[in-house]
């Protein structure tokens, strides 16, 4: 059901102010991963819920629903769809949008870039669409230029999600959040959210100090193969050394 405008400033605004300063975690899976079912990811939630999670960020509409089933905390919803001949996956239309606003989701996130988007659909028109409905936008960027424009495009946030992940950002370092990104667009006119590749705690302090309106944690949190791989590399790595020291 549409609500005015007024009421969707209201209740978008007052949203997105409750989430100043969050942790918001990333409950998603790959197809390949033992976690990809909807019970699974929802206790994934809890749980992170109960470290101190102010919101989830999930994909697709099963998902979202279960997480909704056991959680009131917001919801970042995303639909990922593979469409021949386009980039854009990360909900790329206006239906895929509404299908997780349906299943629960507060708010919506979707690739926020200039690239074209399936039956001729544009940023702007998917976001009025879901503002109709009274649902705050983020715009998952990877360029100053795409986060301005995707500003002008009506978007509530701005998040840097895409940043290495566009053929364009290719040759940005991927072994740390896009602290220059956030630099340039620290003073958007809306709240910029710094998504991607944080996993120390300073490196949560650097995103704070640099602007960031809240954080979105994903592979650090919720994929447990990501971290023990991280730890198991070390492990071998501290072997290596020693025993070339021994030597």
């Amino acid at each position: 059901m549409h609500i005015t405008q007024v009421e969707s400033e209201h209740q978008r605004g007052t949203l997105v102010a409750s989430l100043r300063g969050a942790v918001i975690a990333s409950c998603q899976a790959g197809p390949e991963s033992p976690l990809n079912t909807p019970a699974i990811l929802a206790s994934l939630a809890l749980s992170a819920e109960l470290g101190g999670a102010q919101g989830f960020r999930v994909d697709g509409p099963a998902n979202v629903a279960a997480i909704r089933q056991v959680s009131p905390l917001p919801i970042f919803g995303i639909n990922k769809v593979d469409r021949d001949g386009y980039d854009v996956r990360i909900t790329s239309t206006l239906a895929d949008a509404l299908d997780v606003v349906a299943a629960g989701a507060n708010l919506v996130a979707l690739d926020g870039t200039q690239r074209e988007r399936p039956f001729g659909e544009t940023l702007a028109q998917i976001i009025a669409g879901l503002h109709a409905v009274g649902v705050p936008v983020m715009a998952d960027i990877s360029t100053q230029a795409e986060a301005r424009a995707a500003v002008d495009a009506g978007a509530d946030m701005v998040g840097t999600t895409l940043a290495g992940y566009t053929p364009y950002t290719e040759e940005l370092d991927r072994f740390g959040p896009a602290f220059g990104l956030l630099a340039e667009i620290r003073d958007l006119p809306v709240p910029v959210v710094v998504e991607g590749r944080i996993w120390t705690t300073d490196h949560i302090a650097a995103c704070f100090a640099g602007g960031a309106y809240a954080l979105i944690i994903g592979s650090a949190i919720t994929v447990p193969e990501l971290i023990t791989r991280r730890f198991v590399t070390a492990a071998r790595q501290a072997q290596a050394q020693r025993g070339a020291v021994s030597a």
